[in-house]
């Protein structure tokens, strides 16, 4: 009986001698060799946010008038944060000249915004920008019909004429 208590406990010793990593030291003059080097990761490219062009800059602009006529205009709009603003003039040979300003919000390449002339005439806008920044389309109307802004079928046009 004493003997099967010593296999046992030397069964149980073996057990746990392996479960614990320890082995019998290797014989002199070998080695374990470790990898140095790992596999290679895998990256994922870092995704960024296009950049829009900013609408600051001159344009050259032309919109629809009510009585069907074509006018052209330059612009020139500012752009601080969110906000942009602007500045226009044209002139119709029979009435003189008319100046403008526009007020506005940019939202990624759209300015949304009022227009106010110095003959009292007031009304909305909206412009989308073109993906190079080079040009925008648009519409707009007077203020009592701002409702039927985005069915407008007033164009104003605009090609950029300096950054």
């Amino acid at each position: 009986m004493h003997k099967l208590y010593v296999i046992f406990l030397a069964g149980m010793l073996s057990v746990m001698l392996i479960a614990s990593g320890c082995t019998s030291p290797s014989p002199a003059g070998t080695t374990t060799s470790v990898p140095t080097t790992t596999a290679p990761v895998e990256t994922t490219p870092i995704m960024t946010t296009p950049t829009v062009p900013s609408w600051a800059g001159t344009w050259n602009t032309t919109w629809l008038n009510t009585d069907g006529n074509e006018t052209v205009s330059v612009v020139t709009l500012t752009v601080a944060g969110q906000e942009a603003s602007g500045n226009y003039s044209y002139t119709y040979p029979d009435e003189g000249t008319f100046t403008g300003h526009l007020n506005g919000t940019v939202k990624g390449q759209t300015l949304t915004g009022m227009y106010a002339e110095s003959d009292e005439d007031v009304g909305y806008f909206i412009f989308e920008l073109s993906i190079d920044g080079n040009s925008f389309t648009g519409r707009w109307v007077h203020a009592e019909n701002q409702s039927e802004l985005h069915n407008s079928t007033l164009f104003w046009d605009g090609v950029r004429m300096t950054p």
